[in-house]
């Protein structure tokens, strides 16, 4: 009977943990149910219900069902977080019979930590002057803003620069996304994805050899990213300057946005960790960014605003954002 009333206790001392636990795994099969469907139109369209449907199950375990659940909320990376913000836009714009769900879901990450009340008040259909949680959010005391405030430009980019890129017809931001199989290249609401731009081009050789740095067709950015200064760049400014995007942060880190060959198609890409042909661009007319090696352009297809491609046919004009230091 002893051993019998001492499991009891330990069962029962582990129970907290275990709700947890399973708070923790409904929430992460929410998310990323939730970075699945945003991965393209076809996907959302088959799986934004029930992506919604498991986002607010695991949200609402977490939140009000286990002890400290808020946690869970609040160590959601970042870029994870915005997919989820720009998800829950998506669902108030277009199922009208959800917005008293997704003002009970975007309360509870209104609630969770800055970062969210961050994104949810940078949507417009969330966090504008008439947005779902404009409430909420102003008893938390966060201003009600407009979405696509970041200053933004024509792609003006300097070596070593930290830059979103935002596609200017549809005002959404180029970002790498984590999915079930390999990183997703999609376009977002909001800013997800921040790129590191390394320059090279004609002279840039000369450049490096002055600090005895061999430049090959596929540079390793750190043997002479930290040496050339930008006002060497600036003597080469009438050169057409080619130049790689290397992804700060999860997933793909490090790895330099380019091209791979499928079956006869070339797509999209950020898997490489070398700085080589494949991975090399340069700006063209109307602020169009061209892929080199192929000689296409980067596109977003206004049918499919979450889509970006390379295009022989058409390109987008491209605005670049500067990220914090």
């Amino acid at each position: 009977m002893a051993n019998s009333t001492r499991g009891g206790a330990a069962a029962g001392c582990s129970g907290p943990a275990d709700g947890n636990d399973l708070a923790e795994k409904a929430l992460h099969a929410g998310i990323e149910a939730v970075c699945n469907a945003m991965s393209g139109e076809v996907r959302f369209t088959n799986e934004n219900e029930a992506a919604f449907a498991l986002l607010r199950k695991g949200c609402r375990h977490c939140w009000g069902r286990t002890p400290g659940g808020g946690e869970a909320l609040r160590q959601v990376p970042a870029e994870k977080q915005a997919v989820v913000v720009a998800f829950l836009t998506r669902i108030a714009e277009i199922r009208r019979g959800a917005l008293r769900r997704v003002q009970e879901l975007g309360a509870i990450l209104a609630k969770a930590s800055p970062s969210w009340q961050e994104l949810l008040a940078g949507s417009e259909a969330l966090g504008g002057p008439d947005g779902l949680l404009v409430e909420e959010l102003k008893a938390l005391g966060v201003p009600a803003t407009t979405a696509g405030e970041a200053n933004l430009s024509a792609p003006v980019l300097e070596h070593e620069a930290r830059v979103f890129l935002r596609e200017k017809k549809s005002q959404r931001y180029l970002s790498i996304i984590s999915s079930s199989t390999d990183a997703c290249i999609m376009m977002t609401e909001l800013p997800v994805s921040l790129f590191v731009c390394y320059f090279l081009g004609k002279g840039l050789s000369e450049a490096c050899g002055s600090f005895s740095t061999e430049v090959s067709e596929e540079t390793d950015v750190s043997s002479f990213s930290s040496q050339l200064s930008k006002s060497r760049l600036a003597e080469l400014e009438g050169e057409t300057l080619e130049f790689g995007l290397a992804h700060e942060g999860v997933p793909s880190c490090g790895r330099f946005l380019g091209s791979r060959r499928r079956w006869t198609e070339v797509e999209l890409c950020c898997s490489s960790r070398s700085f080589g042909k494949r991975e090399r661009w340069s700006r063209g007319s109307g602020a169009s960014l061209q892929h080199q090696s192929s000689g296409l352009w980067l596109c977003v297809d206004p049918c499919s605003p979450n889509k970006v491609s390379l295009s022989s046919q058409e390109h987008s004009a491209w605005e670049a954002g500067a990220g914090s230091g």
